[in-house]
């Protein structure tokens, strides 16, 4: 594994730009705190591992300590309270074909982007959403995984885009809800929380299985599991979460039948998530 500069032009070698053999996470740094480190770093390890790829985890690991505080002491201060930090490792560099050769290197690239200040007014207001016609495709060898083939989520942006909402609710082919256009679903239902199972497709946001844990170590009920999208229509409250919007509440979502199922964005049961995630991240 290498760390490659990030002014360092992308290699037409290079195996992510190739054939999107590679992984990545988008962390949060906040007051020169990474939000959620070690579910990104488990996170990293398991997906690297899902595409045989072969990372130093540890090393890793200090490389974005470094990368934190390089910035921090870039930046001075001016440093913001809030930046995003792209953290992108490749399959690296090893000429034509599919197959990885056994002496590639992985390369890692950090890059950083302001916060989407945005966020910010969409947690209190909360989102307006599409379902989206674009279907996720099935494959349990890569369900859950972070990879760089994300061309379902560009299809995914246009449809949100052209729609001029926040977002997405995304089924599979066979309309189980799967997740967001770049978050995780939860939905409120009878006094209790659901998600939908990534077994066949989705990706296992930070966020979502940071909340996951809090609710099974302490006993709350939370069912995991294949819902279409007629839970929606029933539920008392939805959230979209990623590692930057935290727990976003979802005003309104559009069916497809056109009609619209509004959601109390303000519901006790949001407000308890919410102090939740916070709870983690002051842990």
């Amino acid at each position: 594994m290498r760390i490659i500069p990030s002014a360092t032009p992308i290699s037409s070698s290079d195996r992510a730009f190739n054939y999107g053999d590679g992984v990545f996470t988008t962390l949060l740094v906040s007051e020169h705190q990474v939000e959620l480190l070690p579910y990104h770093i488990s996170r990293l390890e398991h997906d690297a591992a899902a595409i045989k790829l072969n990372i130093d985890i540890r090393a890793l690991e200090a490389a974005i300590a470094e990368q934190v505080k390089t910035i921090k002491s870039d930046s001075g201060d001016n440093a913001s309270p809030k930046y995003v930090l792209k953290v992108h490792v490749s399959g690296g560099q090893a000429g034509r074909g599919y197959a990885r050769s056994e002496d590639s290197e992985a390369l890692v690239r950090f890059s950083q982007h302001p916060y989407p200040v945005h966020y910010d007014s969409l947690a209190n207001e909360g989102a307006t959403v599409i379902c989206a016609q674009t279907r996720l495709a099935i494959q349990p060898l890569l369900a859950g995984v972070k990879h760089m083939n994300r061309l379902e989520q560009v299809l995914i942006k246009h449809e949100v885009d052209d729609a001029g909402v926040h977002d997405a609710i995304v089924c599979d082919t066979q309309d189980n809800i799967i997740e967001a256009s770049a978050g995780n679903v939860f939905f409120y239902l009878n006094e209790q929380w659901y998600t939908p199972s990534l077994k066949g497709s989705g990706v296992n946001g930070v966020v979502r299985q940071c909340l996951i844990d809090s609710l099974l170590n302490d006993n709350c009920s939370l069912h995991v599991g294949e819902y279409d999208l007629s839970y929606l229509r029933k539920a008392s409250a939805v959230v979209i979460t990623n590692a930057l919007m935290g727990v976003m509440p979802v005003q309104k979502i559009q069916m497809p039948d056109f009609s619209y199922v509004d959601f109390d964005v303000r519901s006790d049961a949001i407000v308890a998530l919410k102090t939740r995630l916070q709870t983690a991240l002051q842990n």
